[in-house]
């Protein structure tokens, strides 16, 4: 875990910095169609979403709670409240170096801190077996398999449960 590392509610200038990261391969997928341009850097982007900063400022990674961490599926899944969901990705040059165990955990207790949650849900594309492992090894387990109505990728609905919970 990079030292001074911690989440901050996230900003217009951290969304640019996000809308420029760029995947290699098949996770490319993952790439904004297209850069955005921070009009008002220091606004907030939305409530509910938030980056992993280092202590120089720089975006380490993202994640969202509630609906903005759901996607659109063909089948309709049915998103219950029992569980808070997230959506999270880290920044591509620092995929597959580890640190990926260690920000879900972050991501899980700030979650836990900020809206009371024991359980929570997550949305992984399919293919991504790297992501679907850290997350295994965090706790949470394969719920059912959606398409994204969208990308019309093969996506997994994970859940989990909070450590002690």
């Amino acid at each position: 875990m990079p030292e001074g590392a911690r989440i901050v509610p996230r900003l217009q200038k951290h969304e640019e910095a996000i809308s420029l990261w760029r995947y290699e391969g098949p996770y490319a997928f993952y790439n904004a169609a297209e850069p955005c341009r921070a009009l008002r850097p220091d606004e907030p982007a939305e409530a509910d979403a938030f980056a992993w900063v280092d202590a120089g400022g720089a975006v380490l990674g993202h994640v969202s709670y509630g609906p903005d961490g759901r996607i659109p599926t063909v089948e309709g899944y049915p998103y219950s409240e029992d569980c808070l969901d997230m959506g999270l990705g880290l920044r591509p040059d620092l995929c597959g170096r580890g640190l990926g165990e260690a920000f879900i955990a972050l991501c899980l207790r700030f979650g836990e801190e900020r809206y009371g949650a024991d359980r929570f849900r997550l949305s992984v594309a399919a293919f991504n077996a790297r992501a679907v492992r850290a997350y295994q090894r965090a706790g949470f387990s394969i719920e059912c398999e959606v398409t994204n109505s969208v990308s019309r990728n093969t996506f997994y609905i994970m859940t989990g449960a909070r450590a002690g919970a």
